[in-house]
């Protein structure tokens, strides 16, 4: 009589990371301290192999399996190697300068077994500035037909915040190169046709303010990417030229006219206070 396979964890959490790694203990923290136990915490190093051994030594949990790639894969590289190594059908993400409020796996995991059709659930945002302050909030829209209805306008799903079924990301593609300073959104707007999408209403994750973002850092490139994304989307995902849609590309090609200190400035004003 042969033993049974051993039962694989019910959720995979992941955070890539590659020399981001100033406020990383405390994305680390909040993940271990989960109200929902039951999950492995995969990360991908993209960087030196001494952060991975530092992280191990400080937290000795067996939930931790770290991957140290060696070859730069960057960031959409590293995101597909976590969706093809992770042990659970469900997979949720958190960045390596944000953080999970207490029960916020719990939360989407029961939602997702609640509701089979769905195959993401988001939630909103808190905003917190480099000492974890909180500086604001944003909620997006609820239901799979707003959420959809949205999309191509706005970006209306955190990656941050999201958990998902495991093969439909794959299915949809995965994080692609084409547009790589958006290829979360790239890859929502592939994903909207293999099933339905959910926003929980609370903020479930806090996203980190700081001057060494990606919004930050790279807000003139991802301005460029969202913009070619749209028009992608118009023409090969099926998604409708509404005046929404083109009014929020020409207000892109406004943007990319302004220096980036103001639009990053004008970022602030809109969504966080």
């Amino acid at each position: 009589m042969t033993s049974a396979e051993p039962r694989g964890p019910a959720l995979t959490v992941f955070t890539p990371f590659y020399k981001n790694i100033e406020y990383f203990d405390e994305t680390i923290a909040s993940v271990l301290s989960q109200s929902f136990r039951d999950f492995e915490y995969l990360m991908i190093n993209d960087g030196p192999a001494a952060e991975a051994r530092r992280i191990e030594e400080k937290y000795a949990d067996p939930r931790i399996r770290i991957i140290t790639t060696g070859t730069p894969l960057g960031l959409s590289g590293s995101r597909n190697a976590g969706l093809h190594e992770a042990r659970a059908d469900l997979i949720a993400f958190i960045d390596s300068d944000d953080f999970c409020e207490p029960a916020r796996l719990l939360k989407q995991i029961e939602f997702l077994r609640a509701n089979p059709d769905h195959i993401l659930v988001g939630s909103a945002l808190r905003y917190v500035d480099e000492r974890s302050n909180t500086i604001g909030s944003r909620r997006y829209p609820e239901g799979d037909e707003e959420i959809k209805k949205r999309l191509v306008v706005v970006n209306c799903v955190a990656q941050p915040s999201v958990m998902a079924r495991r093969q439909s990301l794959i299915d949809a593609g995965g994080y692609t190169q084409e547009f790589p300073c958006a290829e979360d959104y790239a890859l929502w707007l592939r994903l909207a046709r293999f099933g339905k999408f959910h926003n929980l209403q609370e903020p479930l994750v806090a996203y980190r303010i700081h001057r060494q973002s990606g919004k930050h850092r790279l807000l003139r490139p991802a301005l460029r990417d969202t913009t070619r994304l749209k028009i992608h989307a118009i023409r090969h995902y099926g998604f409708r030229a509404t005046p929404r849609a083109l009014a929020s590309i020409a207000a892109h090609l406004v943007l990319l006219a302004m220096p980036a200190r103001v639009v990053y400035w004008l970022f602030k004003r809109t969504f966080v206070s």
